[in-house]
C-alpha cells in the first residue's frame, strides 16, 4: 500500500502524534494495515458502512456540543447516537430500507474491539489510547480505500440522510476525505 504520510501528518487529529514520534506512530497505523488486511473484502465492505456511520454520528454529536448553527435537535442528537450505538452493540446494521448487514463472529469480537479502544480513548481517558484508537482509526480508511469508502457514503447518505441532515451527511464526508487523499488516485 503506497501511503503520503506527509499527507496524514496534516491532518489535525493526527498532528501531535505524528510530531511526537513520527515513526513510532507510523508504525502503530502499519501494524493496525497488516491486521485488518487481512480481512475478507466483503466484510470490509461492511465495515465500511459502519465507519461512515460512527463518523457521521460523531459530526452530529460535536456539531451539537458545539451548538453548531446547523446543529440538529436535542431529540435528533440522541437519535442518531441511539441508532448509531445500537449498531455497534448489536453488530449489525439495519437500513431504513428493509436490508440487514451481518458481521461474521470474528468481526463482531473487532468491533467490540474498537468499541472497548473509543471509550477507553474518550470516555475512560485512559493513557496512550487515544493515539492508539487514531492510528486504527486511520489503519480503516487506508484499508477500506477510496473506492469502497465512496460507495459506503454514497449509501449511507441514500438511506440516512434524512436522520442526520445533509448537512452532517457532508460533515462526515468532510471528515473522512483528508484520510483518503493519503493514498493514490487509483487505490481501491
Amino acid at each position: 500500500m503506497n501511503i503520503n504520510w506527509q499527507t496524514l501528518a496534516q491532518i489535525k487529529e493526527l498532528r501531535e502524534y505524528f510530531e511526537a514520534d513520527f515513526q513510532g506512530f507510523q508504525h502503530k497505523i502499519e501494524a493496525h494495515i497488516q491486521a485488518l488486511q487481512a480481512i475478507d473484502p466483503e466484510e470490509l465492505d461492511k465495515l465500511a458502512l459502519l465507519r461512515v456511520l460512527e463518523v457521521t454520528n460523531g459530526c452530529t454529536q460535536w456539531g451539537f456540543r458545539r451548538q453548531d448553527e446547523h446543529c440538529l435537535s436535542v431529540e435528533q442528537t440522541r437519535e442518531c447516537m441511539r441508532i448509531v450505538i445500537g449498531f455497534i452493540k448489536d453488530k449489525q446494521i439495519d437500513f431504513p430500507s428493509g436490508e440487514s448487514v451481518h458481521f461474521t463472529p470474528s468481526i463482531e469480537q473487532l468491533i467490540s474491539e474498537g468499541r472497548d479502544l473509543y471509550q477507553d480513548a474518550f470516555k475512560k481517558n485512559v493513557e496512550g489510547a487515544e493515539e492508539e484508537y487514531y492510528a486504527y482509526s486511520t489503519a480503516q480508511f487506508l484499508v477500506y480505500g477510496r473506492h469502497r469508502m465512496e460507495i459506503a457514503m454514497q449509501r449511507i447518505q441514500d438511506e440516512f440522510e434524512s436522520l442526520f441532515s445533509p448537512y452532517y451527511i457532508q460533515r462526515g464526508r468532510n471528515y473522512i476525505a483528508p484520510y483518503l487523499e493519503a493514498l493514490p488516485s487509483e487505490a481501491s
